[in-house]
């Protein structure tokens, strides 16, 4: 069905007005130039997650912590530096590990995923030697394995790191970090796709007595997509937000609060002619009653009955 509606008369002037000045193109096919830019389907949003702020102070607490987890096998306390987080491929991250590499996988399910964290065998071997009494600068071998006292370290250190890393999450966000297994080869490791990103933070051991060695921690750049509002944000709360000391003082100050307790023993009714006639010496009857309804700050809370004690007139509250 066509539309028939005519234009009015100032739409016609307009439109002669846009033909006398150029605006409308009258030239066959013409169109306004428009801007575009070409978009890749499937691509992800790099900027989706900010400048990861609150990842960055998450780690900041978590490589503070490390340094008692590390103290018992060193001996002393290390030095270690957090590097800010960065998004990277993880077949970028495979192709730069060596062949024999710590890699520990932990199941983190408020995230719906997997975290890996990997340290560098020759910072276990450092730790090994350490801990027996050694100056931690062991001779540099090559190996495929680890001996059953490095995997021991190895494992007090993972779960150590991992217990120290909920801690550090726990004021962001309560999420929870449980220990699966490892792999010492990262071709066998099945952590993500290699065409997948993940989010590398890396932490510096610093060591008197030799090159400094990488403690890093991977999450699926999708498993952080889901928190992202949590990640962007400047403004973190601290702690639980509870001050037990102005909780206890707020409590303490509220039961010396004075309320009112009042006793309504009867309610008597007169009629408007007899209230008009009140005068002083008017006896008014009050009926029996059975109970004393008891009122806290004008709302009843209670019932009672009337009674005397140490002969003194008293209420007992009854329910």
């Amino acid at each position: 069905m066509s539309d028939n509606r005519k234009l009015s008369n100032e739409e016609v002037s307009a439109l002669i007005e846009g033909l006398n000045s150029g605006e409308i193109d009258t030239a066959p096919g013409a169109r306004q130039p428009v801007e575009c830019k070409p978009y890749v389907f499937g691509a992800e949003d790099a900027g989706l997650l900010g400048d990861l702020h609150t990842l960055r102070l998450i780690n900041e607490r978590f490589g503070r912590n490390l340094r008692n987890v590390l103290l018992p096998m060193l001996r002393f306390m290390p030095r270690i530096s957090t590097l800010p987080p960065e998004t990277k491929r993880f077949e970028e991250k495979l192709r730069a590990m060596s062949q024999f590499e710590s890699l520990s996988i932990a199941r983190a399910d408020l995230l719906k995923g997997t975290i890996l964290v990997t340290v560098p065998p020759r910072l276990i071997s450092i730790l090994v030697n350490t801990f027996f009494g050694g100056r931690g600068d062991p001779g540099v071998t090559n190996k495929t394995e680890f001996t059953p006292t490095e995997e021991r370290i190895l494992e007090i250190i993972v779960e150590g790191a991992l217990k120290t890393l909920d801690d550090a999450w726990h004021e962001v966000f309560p999420v929870s970090f449980q220990y699966m297994n490892t792999e010492t080869n990262p071709a066998f490791i099945s952590f993500v796709e290699g065409s997948e990103s993940v989010v590398v933070s890396s932490f510096i051991v610093q060591l008197p007595f030799g090159d400094p060695q990488s403690i890093e921690i991977m999450y699926p750049r999708q498993s952080l997509k889901q928190i992202a509002t949590i990640l962007r944000s400047k403004i973190q709360r601290v702690g639980d937000a509870r001050d037990m000391n102005w909780e206890r003082h707020l409590v303490e100050a509220l039961l010396h609060v004075p309320l009112s307790f009042v006793p309504r023993i009867a309610e008597p009714k007169i009629s408007l002619k007899q209230l008009m006639n009140v005068q002083a010496g008017m006896i008014v009857d009050i009926p029996a009653f059975d109970k004393v309804r008891v009122f806290v700050e004008g709302e009843e809370f209670f019932e009672g009955m009337m009674g005397d004690r140490d002969g003194k007139l008293a209420v007992q509250v009854v329910g």
